[in-house]
């Protein structure tokens, strides 16, 4: 088939899962066509079978910013034409999904469309009431919808009037990429003490992250344990991280990493990971961790319960019990056999129920199934032309 794949390039769960989708398809042999205002983050190399389409910037002096949707619908009619692409899958529905839309209409060469809502695209920015009624109705106007979690779905059932059917097929790991075997004492030197047990949080450090629970929980683990704490990633609440690490007096055991773009190299080397968001569609940070065997202490919110089990492959809490929080993390950190056991038990979890090569073969399924109805639409598009 010949794929058109738009999507975010920037660090987060949407673009790295499209990108790892696109190079899957390839390695099956599919034409992918990356549609982007950059390279991906993760597409190091164009392997054989993956092209990858810029976005130029469209600029007029009588628009104060740059025309980023028109030029996005543009580039995909450019594409599509040139390269009689068969569906183009938009990853993150406000804009993607509405050029896609757009230049469905708009191309000679006509296409079916399938949109993967991952979250914030609902949640947050679906939400705005000037982009509600776009949102919904791109989603609508989709050949296939997809979403990540089984709660997502239903979410976005109780929040827009969505008449579309939603499959779920949740996100996926590369089971190479994040692994224990990447575990490495001389990376850990560069953490941690060798005394030191490291408690790990990955995010884009936002207010639905809570990020202050990160910083109250280690301030009660560390009284309890030698540790410290490793934060990957950047975002608008780390300078009130550090103010309150100072003010507990705890500044000197935490380590700001920044953003990191290989974590599967430092993640491994974790004893746990800590994620007490407010709000997670899926968590591929917790995913992540399970597929590296380092057990996880994270909210029992939305579709994170989807991916983690409580007692099996690390804990469950609600995202404002601190106090449980950093008592399941002290567990975990004190009894090395549970660490241990809770670390196959993720792993496992992973290879079972979210493995890249599975995840992969959903979605060829489901082009496959949008490329039949897309090309019985256009045939009852045509009798009905020639019935006038």
């Amino acid at each position: 088939m010949r794929i058109g794949i738009v999507c975010h390039p920037s660090i987060g769960g949407s673009g790295l899962i499209a990108t790892q989708l696109g190079i899957g398809l390839a390695r099956k042999g599919h034409d992918i066509h990356f549609i982007c205002r950059e390279r991906p983050f993760k597409l190091d190399k164009l392997e054989p079978n993956i092209h990858l389409h810029l976005v130029e910037e469209i600029n007029y002096p009588l628009f104060e910013h740059p025309l980023y949707t028109f030029a996005l619908t543009a580039k995909i009619v450019e594409v599509a034409q040139k390269h009689h692409l068969d569906v183009v899958h938009a990853h993150y529905s406000i804009p993607h999904s509405l050029c896609c839309f757009l230049a469905e209409e708009i191309s000679q060469y006509k296409f079916a469309t399938i949109t993967t809502i991952h979250g914030t695209d609902v949640t947050v920015v679906g939400q705005d009431r000037p982009l509600y009624p776009l949102n919904e109705f791109s989603i609508n106007k989709s050949t296939k919808v997809t979403t990540v979690s089984k709660f997502q779905r239903d979410y976005i059932h109780a929040n827009f009037n969505i008449t579309n059917h939603i499959d779920v097929i949740n996100n996926f790991i590369d089971m190479d990429v994040f692994t224990p075997h990447k575990k490495s004492s001389a990376v850990r030197q560069t953490l941690a003490e060798p005394d030191e047990k490291i408690l790990m949080h990955i995010s884009n450090f936002r207010e639905v992250k809570n990020t202050k629970a990160v910083i109250a929980a280690f301030h009660l683990v560390q009284s309890k344990i030698k540790s410290r704490l490793v934060l990957l990633g950047s975002g608008p609440d780390i300078d009130a991280m550090k103010e309150m690490a100072s003010d507990l007096g705890i500044i000197d055991k935490i380590n700001f990493m920044g953003n990191i773009t290989h974590v599967e190299s430092l993640l491994p080397n974790a004893d746990c990971v800590i994620q007490p968001s407010y709000h997670e569609s899926f968590s591929m940070v917790v995913l992540e961790a399970m597929a590296s065997a380092v057990p996880t202490v994270s909210s029992n919110v939305d579709g994170i319960p989807e991916v983690a089990i409580h007692g099996e492959t690390g804990y469950l809490a609600d995202p404002d019990d601190v106090v449980s929080m950093a008592g399941f993390v002290i567990d975990i950190m004190s009894n090395d056999k549970l660490q241990h056991r809770m670390g196959q038990n993720g792993r496992a979890r992973a290879m079972q129920k979210f493995s890249w090569d599975a995840k992969v073969e959903q979605y060829l399924s489901c082009y496959q199934a949008a490329l039949l109805e897309h090309r019985k639409s256009i045939l009852t598009l045509e009798k009905d032309k020639k019935s006038l």
